[in-house]
């Protein structure tokens, strides 16, 4: 019998017990998050994850509560739609169609969900009868973008079994994604998350649960920042918390936190006991592998359809065409990043730089092993901005004098992503603002203060720049699309990557990766 079954069991008998739990209820929740359009199955895995194994997963788990009189409701915490080629179906209306058959009650709002702009997202919204509520508290809306304000919220409340719970959504206003969101503003969650707590507490909410797309860290901050937020239920950060994660807040109470993973590979599995006038408790908490051998059979025919628009959009034959091979092995721990050094190469000899700057976070988790078709590269870095350029991120260069180029690179460092450089070795420290470098190499060699160096960066970095702050685009002195595409770029190179070119002997060498402090554009 499973851990679950004796936990109710012992509250069942406490109950009749206990006087003060005759007004007590179990709830159960089911939570994703993450899950960047992996419709049919999760990286290196293709018999695990996927909308209809992990629809059949949640119905299951529904119907075998409510048959014990258990309740439940559904969350995803964003980031649902932009990271894998599925997305491009339809230009993006098929991943919310799935979204829309899984059976969420209520969903957050992701960077990922509005990279397409506002414009496209609203188009979407528009046509769609969404059988969930999408809440996000500090999304500003203007007000001709009337989709986005009549669909998205602050929060979505529900009152299960007498008591009234608040789901506050909340996303992150990191300054590299925000700019995306040109419909409106994104504001400081922190801040937000104070405003409408005390709001749902006037409603007479009986419990307040955060839906947030912070990730962990600031999850930590949210908890420690509030007063009345019981639960937060998060995303963002890819982090699968097999046990939760607790902040104290500032009426001294332990808030748990809950996040299950991405794209598709688990369902969160959270079973609470509320009791009004008292603490949230955890009756017992899982995440569940999405193994499960039923596939729903409506969304496996959702999926189907978005598989045949791709395949008219682009043409099987040539998505599944093997055009070279890679020697990475899927149980290699170094094995994305050698690839994000792979493409960081392959930018800089089509775009003959003498220096390339990637995002690594921007690939998909699913480097290729094997060999190699149009499809695995694309979902290798599976990254548009507009729904119309169907062949993904171009490589944009510019020139930058040698004196200079130390502060670009640290400026770069300030919007908190990671950057794989290729042609570059440095050495650095961390600061709260980035990085601060020295004993900087340009393809080992010094850096000639009066030497112009030409740089080539991906599309993601330059537009994210350019829409943090026209200052930025200053600073890397006005940047050329170059028109080469990125996925054509990788292509022309893996046909290369046999013996000395292996993927697998790639190392450090004229590469470097950096890791800055995240996050902290959050605010207080």
């Amino acid at each position: 019998m499973s851990k679950n079954f004796f936990s109710i069991l012992f509250f069942t008998a406490f109950s009749l017990l206990n006087p003060h739990a005759a007004n007590a209820k179990l709830i159960q929740i089911l939570h994703t998050n993450d899950t960047h359009s992996y419709l049919d199955s999760i990286d290196h895995d293709a018999n695990r994850g996927g909308a209809a194994r992990l629809k059949s997963l949640i119905d299951f788990y529904k119907n075998k509560m409510t048959e014990e009189g258990v309740k439940s409701l559904v969350m995803d915490a964003g980031d649902f739609t932009e990271g894998n080629l599925y997305y491009m179906a339809d230009a993006g209306r098929k991943v919310f169609d799935v979204h829309n058959e899984m059976g969420y009650d209520v969903g957050a709002i992701g960077n990922h969900d509005y990279l397409m702009g506002t414009r496209d997202l609203d188009k979407i919204l528009g046509e769609m009868d969404l059988k969930f509520s999408l809440v996000a508290a500090n999304l500003e809306m203007n007000y001709d973008f009337k989709n986005l304000r009549s669909k998205i919220k602050p929060f979505k409340e529900f009152v299960i079994d007498g008591i009234k719970i608040g789901v506050l959504g909340l996303t992150t206003n990191e300054i590299f994604y925000k700019w995306r969101f040109d419909g409106g503003r994104i504001t400081n969650p922190f801040k937000a998350a104070k405003h409408y707590e005390q709001i749902l507490k006037q409603r007479k909410n009986d419990y307040i649960i955060a839906l947030t797309h912070i990730g962990v860290l600031n999850d930590i901050k949210l908890a420690e920042r509030t007063k009345y937020i019981d639960l937060i239920v998060g995303g963002h950060s890819h982090t699968a918390l097999f046990k939760p994660s607790y902040g104290v807040n500032k009426n001294k109470l332990s808030v748990p936190i809950v996040q299950a993973g991405m794209h598709t590979e688990y369902l969160g599995r959270l079973i609470v006991d509320l009791e009004v006038g008292h603490p949230l408790k955890i009756v017992s908490y899982e995440l569940i592998p999405v193994k499960y051998e039923a596939s729903d059979l409506k969304i496996k025919s959702l999926v189907e359809e978005a598989n045949n628009d791709l395949d008219n959009t682009y043409g099987k034959d040539w998505l599944d065409e093997h055009v070279g091979y890679s020697d990475l092995k899927a149980n290699d721990k170094d094995g994305a990043r050698k690839w994000a050094y792979f493409i960081t190469d392959s930018m800089k000899e089509k775009s003959k730089a003498d220096i390339a700057i990637h995002t690594p976070f921007m690939n998909g988790e699913d480097f290729p092993t094997g060999n190699v078709s149009r499809r695995d590269l694309f979902n290798s870095i599976p990254r548009v901005f507009d729904l119309s350029e169907k062949y993904g991120w171009t490589i944009y260069t510019t020139k930058i004098k040698g004196v200079w180029l130390r502060l670009v690179f640290e400026a770069l460092t300030h919007f908190g992503q990671p950057l794989t450089f290729s042609g570059i070795t440095m050495e650095y420290k961390k600061t709260e603002f980035g990085i601060k470098s020295k004993k900087l190499l340009v393809n080992g060699k010094v850096i000639n203060p009066f030497k112009y160096y030409t740089v080539a960066f991906t599309e993601g970095i330059v537009r994210g720049a350019e829409g943090v702050s026209p200052y930025t685009s200053a600073l890397l002195r006005s940047p050329k699309n170059t028109k080469f595409k990125i996925w054509n770029t990788l292509e022309e190179k893996v046909a290369q990557s046999v013996g000395s070119l292996s993927l697998n002997k790639i190392s450090e060498d004229n590469h470097l990766l950096i890791m800055p402090n995240q996050n902290a554009e959050l605010g207080e």
